[in-house]
């Protein structure tokens, strides 16, 4: 089923004003930081919050319209949730909990403990029946996971929302809970809400990607597009890139101390206008002497951290004592052997250098 909500929450130190749709069968990412509104955009698809004004619709139902006072209570939506804990009820099977969704909806319980012993053998391959009759303390938390899911899907919600569902795995579990997801929503062509702070997830399971921040929808498009060209520094964080905000000069950027970043700029923005500079931390050089020789851009930076990161090492940067203050948390990826040749500590200066063609210059959010 497609989703439509458009619609605004007021809150004392708060307030979500978004408009956000998925077509049928299309999973929609939501990222931002913390306090961005999406527990809170959730909490209104699920019929768990009253937004203030607006509606929601899911399929060709409206589930919610304040102006004509209509408010479909959360167990009659049609919505699944799948969070970060599974939340099972620690009193019943596995089994059990998979069946609880359909037999609520009037399905008989020899019927409804069919669908939930079949989707079992779909999230639970070859385990599924030693653990059927175990109840959620008797699993691992990735089993329990697993089981969560089936719960979800087991009542045939058209729409499912996804609450950071990989967020309280182990590094172990992760994975395979990925692939299980991305097959079970692509299989079922199920219309999903992903809300995730990693850029893996987004990248697997989602076609497109909103970005929330304060509340408002501050980038939106097909996930590899907003990953790949970000224009908020959350969003360039956690896809993996350095930011740079400032105005529009020549090619490049005037930053609000008034350093000019030299890059490549299309002509999605002109001169004046708030941009950002992008560019992957593999693109920086560091060195301990200021460099000199073809064009780039050179900045005095501050050692603040060593990251093993992969194959790589990450230094992250902060302002030096008089330095500009948007090298802050900018980061170099750089090999252990350029580590060792540097022989530098946190706390050491250091010159980032990045040249002009590794920077990409793109409009900024507003």
């Amino acid at each position: 089923m497609s989703l439509d909500a458009r619609f605004r929450l007021e809150r004392p130190s708060f307030s979500l004003d978004v408009d956000v749709s998925a077509a049928p069968g299309e999973v929609l990412a939501v990222l931002g930081p913390n306090g961005a509104g999406k527990s809170t955009l959730l909490g209104v698809l699920s019929g768990l919050l009253r937004p203030d004004s607006g509606t929601v619709r899911v399929g060709d139902r409206v589930v919610t319209d304040v102006e004509h006072g209509v408010f479909v209570p959360a167990h009659r939506r049609g919505v699944g949730l799948l969070a970060q804990q599974a939340m099972l009820f620690p009193h019943l099977t596995a089994v059990g909990n998979v069946a609880f969704g359909p037999r609520a909806q009037g399905v008989p319980r020899r019927a409804a403990e069919a669908r939930a012993r079949e989707l079992l053998a779909d999230v639970l391959p070859g385990a599924a029946d030693s653990l059927a009759e175990r109840k959620p303390s008797q699993m691992s938390g990735g089993q329990q996971q697993r089981v969560a899911l089936a719960r979800a899907i087991a009542p045939g919600p058209g729409l499912l929302l996804l609450d950071e569902p990989l967020a309280a795995l182990d590094v172990d579990a992760a994975p395979a809970m990925r692939s299980l997801l991305r097959r079970m929503i692509r299989d079922g062509k199920q219309t999903a809400v992903l809300v995730t702070h990693s850029a893996l997830d987004a990248l697997v399971l989602a076609d497109r990607v909103v970005v929330l921040a304060a509340g408002r929808v501050v980038e939106h498009g097909p996930t590899r597009a907003v990953l790949a060209r970000p224009r908020s520094a959350f969003t360039a964080r956690i896809a993996g890139l350095d930011l740079v905000p400032g105005v529009r000069e020549g090619d490049g950027l005037r930053t609000v101390d008034g350093t000019l970043v030299s890059g490549l700029a299309g002509g999605e923005s002109a001169a004046g206008d708030n941009v950002v500079a992008v560019f992957p931390p593999s693109a920086v050089s560091v060195f301990t002497d200021e460099p000199h020789g073809s064009p780039r851009n050179v900045v005095p930076v501050r050692l603040a951290a060593i990251e093993p990161h992969g194959d790589v090492v990450r230094l992250r940067a902060v302002p030096r004592s008089g330095g500009p203050d948007w090298v802050d948390g900018i980061a170099a990826d750089v090999t252990p052997a350029a580590v060792a040749d540097l022989a530098v500590e946190p706390g050491a200066d250091l010159w980032f250098s990045v040249k002009a063609t590794e920077v990409e210059i793109h409009l900024a959010t507003t």
